[in-house]
């Protein structure tokens, strides 16, 4: 155990040798680089541990300090973002898209034409998802001042992606519709996606972020890996692999498992009452107002117990918060590497380790 994996506080029935052991037979069995693990209660990062390396085969460990993508979980980010715009009064949740961008709506089609901030969080706008990474993107003149606005020209073009029932589109999970949500944003704010997220994480709660891959931010930065049956590839500095810019509102965040494990404690906090950078009925919104998906958020009741999650994964990290707010409990697990069925392996069976361990559920034997 290195010092930075000391125990900070005890408040969990799960030991440090536990969580320990959990780590490491999860990396060593699914071939995973690095894992970084946080369980936290509303007050103390109760335990915290980073094993493995930075790239796979090279001998340089990670660290909790290092920067790890968080994929979709910016999705949450850009929920709470939103929200402090609304408490601020500069929008709503129900502000349709066309009333803050009217000079779009002769050329959209009209399904599109009473969508909300809302509905676009909810992915129940109809909008394409571009999730699957083989559809096309418009050609964007290179010269465009402002690319993604021709991007959300070219969508709201579009047929529908999904069918509405009593006026309404049925959910389908769209990256796409989270940029046209942040332009909403921008356009009420003055200000780009990429000020709004440094203002909101750096300035003002102290939260280190990057936009991009980690190993764009340095190379000594992890790096993001692919895990097949035959081995595990790492993706260097200059790799042609990248997030579209178009869909960066979607997911191309990263942060340190520190700070990520701070920015979750942040939702726990707010989630138990405690209004912080935004109300406590502001998380609440954004976590519980919808069943099952909410802003950018999942939910739903696991052994009893009412919970909020958010995952992401940009193909080559993985990230996940599982909070629990009446059980004052929150775990937040990074990873780099993101494809492949054992990537998921591994981070649903920390999950489970952690919480049969937690709420003394040993006797779940089929959990």
């Amino acid at each position: 155990m290195t010092g930075q994996n000391l125990p900070l506080a005890q408040g969990t029935p799960v030991t440090q040798e536990q969580l320990s052991e959990f780590i490491k037979k999860a990396r060593l069995e699914y071939r995973v680089p690095a894992i970084a693990v946080t369980i936290m209660s509303s007050d103390d990062m109760l335990l915290q541990e980073i094993q493995g390396t930075r790239v796979v085969d090279k001998d340089i460990p990670a660290t909790l300090d290092d920067y790890f993508h968080i994929g979709s979980c910016s999705k949450s980010v850009l929920a709470l973002i939103a929200e402090k715009l609304v408490e601020e009064t500069k929008i709503s949740w129900q502000t349709r898209f066309f009333d803050i961008y009217p000079e779009l709506k002769n050329t959209a089609r009209n399904e599109y034409l009473n969508i909300t901030l809302e509905d676009l969080f909810l992915c129940e706008a109809g909008i394409l998802p571009y999730t699957s990474g083989d559809e096309k993107f418009p050609e964007i003149d290179s010269s465009a001042p402002e690319p993604r606005q021709v991007f959300i020209e070219y969508l709201v073009k579009q047929p529908p992606a999904s069918k509405q029932k009593r006026s309404r589109f049925q959910h389908l999970y769209s990256n796409a519709s989270y940029t046209m949500a942040s332009s909403m944003l921008e356009r009420v704010s003055g200000n780009s996606y990429e000020d709004l997220v440094r203002k909101a994480l750096s300035d003002d709660l102290g939260i280190a972020i990057f936009i991009g891959w980690p190993n764009s931010f340095s190379p000594d930065q992890p790096w993001g890996h692919l895990i097949d049956k035959k081995k595990v590839q790492a993706f260097p500095p200059g790799h042609e692999y990248k997030l579209p810019y178009l869909l960066t509102p979607a997911g191309d965040l990263s942060m340190s498992p520190r700070d990520y494990a701070r920015y979750t404690q942040l939702h726990l906090k707010g989630l138990r009452g405690e209004s912080n950078y935004i109300s406590s009925d502001g998380y609440n919104t954004i976590h519980f107002s919808h069943e099952g998906f909410s802003l950018g958020v999942a939910n739903g009741v696991f052994g009893g117990k009412k919970f909020s999650a958010f995952d992401g994964s940009a193909g080559t990290f993985f990230c996940r918060s599982i909070i629990v707010p009446r059980s004052n409990i929150a775990i937040s697990i990074m990873m780099n590497a993101g494809s492949g069925s054992g990537t998921m392996k591994a981070v649903d069976r920390l999950t489970i380790q952690i919480v049969k361990q937690h709420f003394n559920w040993w006797w779940k034997f089929w959990l």
